[in-house]
């Protein structure tokens, strides 16, 4: 019979002891500074994984996680980039995370840093304190992405506590995962299928459109504000229009009506953002224009679908919702700016580019000027 193996987690995503190689990996596999230790007896691992020292057991202790973790994880997940969004985030220790409290049932929660050293968004965790011993991974993660600069992210272990953080606030999307590494991945809006909705492979859109620019002067930041408006929305005589207001860049804003489909405002929403991500690929391809774009909507059903849904889906259904024939090419032109600024991070920062919610009539001035131009617009038709 073969010898019994614990695996000792001292810092990782979870500490403490597993009795598989399995559990352990998911624990250390890409986190920053993990260290971890195989023991031959379950007293020997708890002690270590408690912070003590041992000199028996098999240990390691990640220092360049960045290239361990590429080399377990490379080509595992197809063309996702997936190493890239796990190890930059800046995560304290388990044993930070959850204190010293040995109760069951009570929670903490940390806060990272204010702005990470690689500009991912921030992110916290509440997850329920157990004994060091029994530290498990939780068997499901839920994971609430904010698109509301007034609410930060979250992940937590069970789903009471997530549909409290949720309950009656705006411009959140969630989603229950197997994994914290995925739970991580929803939160930074990683998509395997980027490249699939761009139909360029990565490294012909890498060889296009990787600029060759030197300069360190900081780029200059716009925000983009989108509206639609439907006048007498959803009856026969509807008409619809959109607005973009770019932010100190008045020349590029649009007023404009909704001219094919039906006149409604989800469509004329839509179609705002699509024509300000049309304005914003045009800018871009300026070698002499370094901006960071920003987009703003009040709609949730587009910041959802853009910071979140899409990527789940494939050609086929994007084919099959409604509005598919402005939805298809709005999540090509979102996809294209979005792995433009990730290609050129070194020019315009690591931060992936997400739409903001803002609340509707809310009195936020740049909301206020596109709500007139969709009004301006459907007014033209």
């Amino acid at each position: 019979m073969a010898r019994k193996s614990y695996y000792a987690v001292q810092n990782g995503r979870s500490n403490g002891v597993f009795t598989n190689w399995g559990d352990c990996k998911d624990q250390v596999n890409g986190y920053p500074g993990a260290v971890y230790k195989k023991f031959d007896t379950m007293e020997q691992a708890r002690a270590y994984s408690s912070g003590g020292q041992s000199n028996s057991g098999y240990g390691s202790r990640n220092t360049d996680y960045g290239e361990r973790f590429r080399s377990s994880q490379s080509g595992s997940r197809g063309d996702r980039n997936y190493e890239h969004h796990v190890h930059k985030i800046s995560t304290p220790s388990a044993r930070n995370q959850l204190g010293t409290d040995s109760s069951y049932g009570h929670h903490k929660s940390y806060k990272s840093s204010r702005k990470s050293s690689s500009g991912y968004p921030n992110y916290s965790r509440t997850f329920k304190a157990k004994p060091v011993q029994d530290k498990l991974p939780p068997e499901k993660y839920y994971a609430v992405r904010s698109s509301n600069a007034d609410i930060e992210n979250k992940i937590f272990d069970n789903w009471a506590d997530c549909q409290r953080y949720v309950s009656g606030k705006g411009g959140l999307s969630f989603k229950k995962l197997s994994s914290e590494s995925d739970a991580v991945d929803f939160i930074n809006g990683s998509s395997f299928r980027d490249y699939e909705h761009i139909d360029i492979p990565r490294a012909e859109f890498n060889s296009r459109y990787k600029k060759t620019s030197t300069s360190k002067s900081s780029p200059k930041k716009c925000n983009v504000y989108c509206d639609g408006s439907a006048l007498s929305n959803g009856q026969n005589n509807s008409r619809a229009g959109y607005g973009v207001y770019f932010e100190d860049q008045s020349e590029d804003s649009i007023s404009e009506p909704l001219k094919n489909g039906a006149s409604t405002n989800n469509r004329a929403e839509i179609q705002a953002v699509s024509s300000a991500l049309d304005k914003i690929w045009t800018n871009l391809a300026d070698e002499n224009k370094n901006v960071r774009y920003q987009i703003k909507t009040d709609s949730e059903y587009v910041s959802k679908l853009l910071n979140d849904r899409y990527m789940g889906y494939d050609d086929e259904k994007l084919k099959s919702m409604p509005n598919g024939d402005l939805i298809r090419p709005l999540i090509n032109k979102f996809a294209k700016v979005k792995q433009y600024y990730a290609i050129n991070d070194s020019t315009f920062g690591e931060s992936p580019f997400k739409i903001d919610w803002v609340k509707g009539h809310s009195g936020e001035p740049g909301n206020e000027i596109a709500d007139q131009l969709a009004r301006d617009g459907a007014a033209k038709r």
